[in-house]
């Protein structure tokens, strides 16, 4: 019966993760609850880490459906570099070293989501190399050649 209400209420909190500022407090706190004693709280820990992975793929899916259909289009909203995956693993590690780096005020940042958060950095850590003539236009106006 306890395990039930650890679950209900992981997951209801889940409902109110839509925020960066609910995320990262889920994901702080499961490095504390896993090192307690308390079964209660290590039960806590492994249904967090679960709704953070969760909460990656289905952002992670998103994000790729989403670069797949402007890859058709011709333009690209990032690039993976070969080999590499957008796995839920790789993107909670892009969201918090994103949310850390983020320079803005803490209260603005906060209320960002973490789609958003998730989009920004995924963005910066795979950016697409120009090509073509657009690679051309580029290298004549900084005088690469």
């Amino acid at each position: 019966m306890r395990l039930l209400f650890l679950v209900l209420t992981v997951i209801c909190n889940s409902v109110y993760a839509d925020t960066i500022n609910n995320y990262m407090n889920i994901a702080n706190n499961i490095p504390k609850m896993e090192i307690k004693a308390d079964p209660q709280a290590q039960a806590w820990a492994r249904s967090a880490r679960h709704v953070i992975t969760i909460t990656c793929e289905s952002i992670a899916e998103t994000i790729i459906q989403a670069n797949e259909l402007a890859k058709s289009s011709g333009t690209p909203l990032f690039c993976l570099p070969a080999g590499a995956q957008l796995n839920s693993l790789v993107l909670n590690n892009i969201i918090q070293q994103t949310y850390n780096e983020l320079s803005s005020q803490q209260n603005d940042k906060d209320k960002l989501t973490v789609s958003e958060i998730a989009w920004l950095g995924v963005k910066k850590q795979f950016p697409c190399k120009p090509t073509g003539t657009a690679a051309r236009k580029i290298m004549h106006v900084t005088g690469i050649n």
